[in-house]
């Protein structure tokens, strides 16, 4: 009924999915990555004036005394960590795509290496024939004209499931682009938590903002992950509804009822799992 369109649905988002994982930013969406770097650049103007600021803030906090700045080694020691912050801001777009390039990199290499090259794992596979031309066929399209009522069941939850299906991939599609438009954001906004590492009072807004980036870039590489799990997962489910029998009040359509709802939730799985890849950098990064 609706399997074959759950089916393309599936691999659809799937496929979509992959592409968008092994993007980089300007091949994702090349007018949001030009206006981003746009603002990237025009905030690098006050990024550099604040990294005067914390220069100085950094000296009047380390330096002691008169006497102490006159040391070569403390001279050395606040010019080297401005001319590194100063080449930072100035290099913030290509720092964070950067980050973003290996990431992605690491993404398409799992995928090459576990065979998944295209990310669809319902590719070629289409629906099983559940026997419509067959006896039971000709029984269910009898019952249907003499009984159209005894129809309703089935065709309402073949209904729910295509509905559930089309959620299922929708919300899997806005995952993986929302975390493209939280890496623009945050490629937009780099130069002034850059600038922060302009001084020791105020550097670690620099590090948790590479920290958080990286999470976020990195959660590219878990999702692409989870695919690969769900692929190897999918040659033997461990669940299937076709083993119980709680669709055999449906009759004839039982079997076909089984394998959409088997369907959904293995997607339902995968899409579990790729929400809950945020919870792992979470966990790894402590962001």
């Amino acid at each position: 009924m609706f399997i074959q369109a759950i089916l393309d649905l599936f691999g659809f988002s799937m496929e979509t999915s992959f592409g968008f994982l092994t993007k980089d930013l300007e091949a994702f969406a090349p007018n949001v990555a030009a206006t981003m770097e746009a603002i990237n650049g025009g905030l690098q103007a006050f990024s550099y004036a604040l990294l005067v600021i914390l220069t100085l803030w950094n000296v009047v906090r380390t330096a002691g005394s008169y006497v102490e700045l006159k040391r070569p080694e403390h001279i050395i020691k606040l010019l080297v960590r401005f001319i590194l912050t100063k080449y930072a801001i100035g290099m913030a777009w290509t720092l964070v795509n950067g980050i973003f390039t290996i990431t992605g990199a690491l993404t398409a290499k799992a995928f090459l290496t576990s065979g998944l090259t295209d990310g669809n794992v319902w590719a070629g596979i289409t629906a099983p024939d559940f026997g419509d031309d067959g006896i039971m066929g000709i029984l269910s399209a009898a019952m249907s004209i003499l009984n159209p009522l005894a129809q309703i069941p089935s065709l309402l939850l073949g209904l729910i499931g295509f509905i559930v299906a089309i959620v299922l991939s929708v919300t899997l599609l806005l995952t993986v682009i929302g975390r493209f438009f939280k890496i623009y954001l945050f490629a937009a906004l780099s130069p002034i938590p850059l600038a922060c590492f302009g001084s020791e009072s105020t550097q670690s807004v620099g590090q948790n903002f590479l920290r958080a980036f990286a999470g976020v870039s990195l959660e590219g590489f878990i999702v692409g992950l989870a695919m690969i799990i769900f692929a190897a997962y999918s040659q033997a489910p461990l669940i299937d509804f076709g083993s119980v029998d709680i669709f055999q009040w449906l009759g004839s359509a039982a079997d076909e009822m089984a394998y959409m709802y088997t369907l959904i939730f293995n997607m339902l799985l995968l899409l579990g799992i790729i929400k809950g890849a945020d919870q792992v950098t979470h966990r790894i990064f402590g962001v």
